[in-house]
């Protein structure tokens, strides 16, 4: 009986699979910006109004003010923002630019996914891995917006491919490149940063002494994420009134993570509380970290049980894509029809998770291709990092390829390559 994730497969097919998906997930995402092009709104307007500056070489300036004198910044992070502003720069502050940027990495989400689909079940759920996420509704609608958990799902699956391939060669270049997305992703989305250490003990060379070799992965995703944060860091050091590994607003998402009226979600900071009176930026967040540990260690029953609400706010729903439109066309967008908006797209949602967990149910016990461990994991340590903070159902967007490639596996039964 041949081990599941180590029959013969056929390079050329598997990428002929996947580029066939990642043309369908770009017409359909096409089709769809001609009807509704992106739109900057909430966090997104922050990220389009701060692109335009690095664009326009002041740096990443003054989150919030729309008056100079303009001050360096760092309360969100910044790499999503300076892709659009290198983009810009090039190209013009277009609202294409952003779309262009939500597209390409839909797409190469999709061919990730649908080519480690197909190594580890086959044929025919890699196929189904790539209908999945290109024809999920949430994900081409939340196309239009600017925000960046696509660009994050995009990275985090190209690591995953480097993973696999630094397992099966050795090579450190693998290990390095996956350091390097790391580390951007880190600056894109700061929990990228957790999931590069999961990722490097998993992706050990099977050639490789255990412990040697995990030394060894470690060192080397960890010095390529480095190379990609620090400089930032050291930038922050010298510009800011505090040191800040890549952003300022752990210590606010703490604080409402840690909130029983914020209910496991997200909630705007009140006026009035007391941090906010606080000037400086690193000093806010420091405030707003020490007095969400002093609740949590005064109340760390009740902390733990907003566990579960900010699980189902993460994975329970799915309701941004058609909100962030509604609110951003002033209801011209799903004005009169949200309600069954939200019903569809949540309904999609669960499908794919209802056989993402189908398909990895049995595994429990038996051996697992690395692509599925690599995915299990990485879903994994992301969901920690909401039970943590809070959960808040967007955030589902930077894993959800992932789970598209685990349901896949839900029909490995059909696919005729696998053998008894």
């Amino acid at each position: 009986m041949t081990v599941e994730g180590e029959r013969a497969e056929d390079p050329r097919a598997a990428w002929r699979v996947a580029l066939f998906w990642a043309l369908a997930t770009i017409l359909l995402r096409a089709i769809w910006l001609a009807i509704q092009p992106p739109i900057p709104e909430w966090d997104g307007a922050i990220y389009h109004r701060t692109a335009e500056r690095i664009a326009r070489g002041m740096g990443f300036v003054d989150t919030w003010n729309n008056l100079p004198p303009y001050k360096p910044t760092a309360f969100y992070p910044v790499g999503y923002p300076a892709l659009l502003g290198a983009l810009y720069w090039v190209f013009g502050p277009s609202r294409w630019v952003a779309g262009a940027v939500n597209v390409v990495s839909s797409a190469i989400a999709t061919a990730s996914v649908t080519r480690m689909s197909f190594r580890s079940w086959g044929a025919v759920p890699a196929h189904v891995a790539g209908l999945l996420f290109t024809c999920s509704p949430g994900g081409v609608l939340y196309c239009s917006a600017y925000m960046t958990e696509l660009v994050s799902a995009a990275v985090l699956c190209l690591a995953l491919l480097c993973a696999v391939r630094y397992s099966d060669t050795g090579r450190a270049r693998w290990a390095i490149v996956m350091g390097l997305l790391l580390g951007y992703g880190g600056l894109v989305r700061p929990p990228a940063l957790l999931v590069a250490p999961v990722l490097a003990v998993l992706a050990r060379p099977k050639s490789s002494p255990r412990v040697l070799g995990t030394i060894r992965a470690l060192v080397l995703v960890g010095l390529a994420s480095c190379a990609v944060v620090l400089p930032w860091t050291a930038r922050n050091c010298r510009k800011l009134d505090g040191c800040a590994l890549v952003s300022l607003n752990g210590g606010s998402n703490l604080w409402i993570g840690a909130d029983p009226a914020a209910m496991g979600t997200y909630r705007d900071l009140r006026i009035g509380e007391a941090c906010l009176r606080v000037r400086g930026e690193v000093a806010k967040d420091r405030c707003f970290g020490r007095l969400a540990m002093q609740r949590i260690r005064e109340h760390p029953l009740q902390w733990l049980a907003l566990a579960p609400l900010k699980v189902g706010h993460l994975l329970g729903y799915e309701s941004t894509p058609v909100s962030y439109l509604r609110y951003a066309t002033r209801q011209q967008r799903f004005g009169q029809s949200a309600t069954a908006m939200f019903a569809m797209i949540t309904a999609y949602h669960w499908i794919i998770l209802a056989l993402a967990i189908i398909a990895i149910a049995p595994l429990r016990t038996g051996p697992r291709p690395l692509e599925v461990t690599l995915s299990l994991a990485s879903i994994l340590a992301l969901i920690a990092v909401h039970v943590v903070f809070f959960g808040v159902d967007r955030y589902h967007f930077v894993f959800t390829p992932l789970l598209c490639m685990l349901a896949g596996g839900a029909f490995r039964q059909l696919d005729a390559r696998r053998t008894t």
